[in-house]
């Protein structure tokens, strides 16, 4: 999932720390995935307690690759480097990590049938649903040859429309969250990553008008 946004988001070839990077972090997903269910079950309580750590996980590799082009933009350059530099793997791996979320989502309703799962709400169908189906087109057109299939400008209004509609469907689903289920700690559950996709949103907000202010600048001097 490459900012379309950046400059550096030419068509180039995985790299391999790029994809040491994905299966690492995907053997982490799964290995904390496991141990949760071996040490609270594989019943209601421990797939609940895996789809939220699973959407917990996912959202914070979104947001890195969702922060990656900004902060390079405004100039932190090591922070931001590092990020620009591993911004598809990480988009790469919150895809993947979202799917492993579905896989808890599809075995929570097969404990639950033929009723819906009581932590399902209306908005988790109404904006979750498209949001997952462009987490998948964005995850997979982000192979090189996929990309190139499908041309430049349709990969850039994919990926544009997919990454603000996937920060509006993590917030949205946050937010009814709190005032629809019970947490014993609400704060670290949910208002804390709320806090975090407002503070990304204005990142990239900083960014996009820095960007600007130095286009006008070298207009000038030109």
């Amino acid at each position: 999932m490459p900012d379309p946004g950046s400059t550096a988001s030419a068509i180039r070839a995985v790299t391999t720390a790029e994809l040491h990077l994905i299966a690492v972090a995907m053997a982490v997903n799964v290995t904390l995935a496991a141990v949760l269910l071996i040490a609270v079950g594989t019943g209601s309580q421990g797939t609940e307690l895996a789809l939220r750590m699973t959407a917990r996980i996912s959202l914070v590799y979104f947001l890195l690759a969702f922060l990656a082009s900004p902060v390079a933009r405004l100039g932190v350059r090591r922070i931001g480097a590092w990020l620009d530099a591993r911004r598809r793997a990480f988009g790469v791996v919150f895809g993947l990590s979202m799917s492993l979320h579905v896989a808890f989502i599809l075995r929570l309703y097969a404990l639950h049938a033929p009723e819906r799962p009581p932590m399902v709400t209306d908005t988790d169908f109404s904006v979750g649903i498209p949001g997952l189906v462009l987490v998948a087109l964005m995850t997979l057109t982000s192979a090189v040859g996929l990309r190139r299939r499908i041309g430049e400008s349709w990969w850039k209004r994919l990926h544009t429309t997919g990454l603000y509609f996937v920060w509006t469907v993590f917030v949205l689903c946050l937010v009814d969250s709190v005032s629809r289920k019970t947490s014993a700690h609400p704060v670290l559950a949910y208002h804390m990553f709320i806090a975090a996709l407002l503070l990304a949103m204005m990142v990239r907000i900083a960014a996009a008008i820095a960007g600007r202010r130095s286009t006008r600048g070298d207009e000038s001097v030109a």
